[in-house]
Order: structure tokens, then sequence, then C-alpha cells
């Protein structure tokens, strides 16, 4: 893969991914905006979890237009289009380069090791977090206890996630 982005070129490979961004955005207003803008689909969609009136309302209807068509611009605008291409790219050039002993190391140190240590270490990490949040919990253990417990769930998961993204 290297070789081939080599042989083609940055340009080459930014000049696929616009044309890429451009057919989904097109066919995305062609196929999905009309389904989007029919009243059917937005009480079947939203009603239920949104709680949007029996009654079809005008302002219902005009906030979720206005939704709608500035997520259209959004996807359409210059800024998100050049930041989709260069991540784009930047990842492709990344990947082709990468390095897949690092990336190796990298995995086996959070799985083996990292997530292994805070397993084990669990209860005195949190206890000592705890204790470094009583002063925003207002002296509350339980409420920092909480949340400390749901901060080292919260590393777990991107610990565990970073390592499938390897």
């Amino acid at each position: 893969m290297q070789n081939n982005l080599q042989g083609h070129g940055r340009e080459w490979c930014e000049r696929l991914a616009e044309r890429i961004y451009e057919i989904s955005v097109d066919t995305f207003s062609q196929t999905v905006m009309p389904s989007l803008h029919s009243a059917g689909w937005q009480r079947r969609h939203l009603d239920w979890e949104f709680k949007l009136d029996k009654q079809e309302s005008e302002p219902d209807k005009a906030l979720v237009d206005g939704i709608i068509n500035a997520t259209e611009s959004f996807l359409r605008s210059s800024e998100v289009h050049r930041l989709f291409i260069q991540e784009l790219v930047q990842g492709t050039f990344a990947e082709a380069g990468s390095d897949t002993l690092r990336a190796s190391a990298v995995q086996k140190l959070i799985e083996n090791e990292l997530l292994t240590m805070l397993k084990e270490k669990k209860e005195q990490l949190l206890d000592r977090l705890a204790g470094q949040l009583m002063d925003e919990a207002q002296g509350n253990f339980e409420i920092a206890h909480t949340a400390a417990s749901e901060g080292l769930n919260e590393v777990e998961h991107l610990l565990v996630n970073h390592t499938e993204a390897l």
C-alpha cells in the first residue's frame, strides 16, 4: 500500500478523497434528504422518541425541517469538506506507514499490563481518586466514589477502544 501511495502521490489521494466525499454528499442529498423532508417519516421516526404533539404542529415541523437543512448545510460546508479530506489522507498515509511491531507493543501493553493493573488495584485507585474528589463532591464520599468509578470505567473503555483501533 505504501508503494502504491508513493507512486500516486498525496495530491492523487486528496483528489480521490474529495471525489468520494462529493459523491457521498450528493447521494445523501438525492436519496436521503427527500425521505427526511417527508412529514410521514418525521412522525414515524421522531414522534416516539421526542414526543411530538399528536397533531402536526408548525413549530415542530419548522424545527425538524431546520435541523435537517442544517445537517445538509453542514455536510456541504467547505470546512467539513476540507477536514474530511485532510483526516482521510493523513490517516491513509499514516496507516500505510504504520509500524505493526509498535502497534503490537501498544496493544500488549494496554491489554496485558495497564488493564490488568487497573483491575488489580481498582479499589485502591477508587479510594484514592474519591479522596481527591471530596472537595468537588462537597464532602460526600458516596458521590465522589461514584464519580471515581465512572471515571475509571471510562478510562478502561478508552484503553479497550484504542487497542481495537490498532
